[in-house]
């Protein structure tokens, strides 16, 4: 069994160690611009083998400008009828090539649950994030604004499932959090 799974983890090194030697004779003969894109093509490669997943989720003061460009909420309580103001990243979803364009279509499902994990409300396709690109980006990000107005003081836990609609993968995350 372990001989298997090392097998199978090495499937992708030798093509991605080739790669990783090429960028580095190029970056060593002056040529920095086919090393980064030697190396993109690394990052695609493991892109398109790794199951997809959220990186990164946090609740958020305001909607991000960017990716990576935001600040991230201190706590998780947040008065009666303030919103949820939340972050994403998700990775390893598929892109498709359309009318010479790479295109993603992820959408977002949410459930509202109690600590216990029972289900008070949700919604399918709470968001949707259609992108297109002549790259396949790497650094996506999503900023969803959920209103909970009406909900009682208290603790609960905001699941949220990422689906890739043309790979059909999907991920999950858990954010706890209070309302006062």
């Amino acid at each position: 069994m372990v001989l298997s799974l090392a097998l199978a983890g090495s499937a992708l090194a030798g093509p991605l160690q080739d790669k990783a030697g090429e960028a580095e004779t190029a970056l060593g003969a002056g040529k920095g611009v086919e090393a980064i894109d030697l190396m993109r093509q690394a990052l695609f490669d493991v892109w398109n083998e790794a199951p997809m997943a959220i990186q990164t989720a946090t609740y958020v003061t305001a909607p991000a400008d960017g990716y990576g460009i935001y600040t991230a909420r201190a706590g998780d309580s947040f008065a009666s009828g303030e919103p949820l103001l939340i972050y994403l990243e998700p990775v390893g979803f598929d892109w498709k090539q359309q009318d010479g364009l790479y295109n993603s279509l992820l959408t977002v499902d949410f459930d509202l649950t109690s600590p216990e994990g029972k289900v008070l409300a949700g919604q399918k396709g709470f968001g949707r994030f259609n992108f297109k690109s002549h790259v396949p980006n790497t650094e996506y990000m999503a900023n969803l604004t959920l209103n909970v107005s009406g909900a009682p003081a208290g603790d609960y836990v905001l699941v949220l499932t990422v689906n890739d609609e043309h790979g059909g993968g999907s991920a999950k995350v858990d954010l706890p959090f209070t309302i006062k």
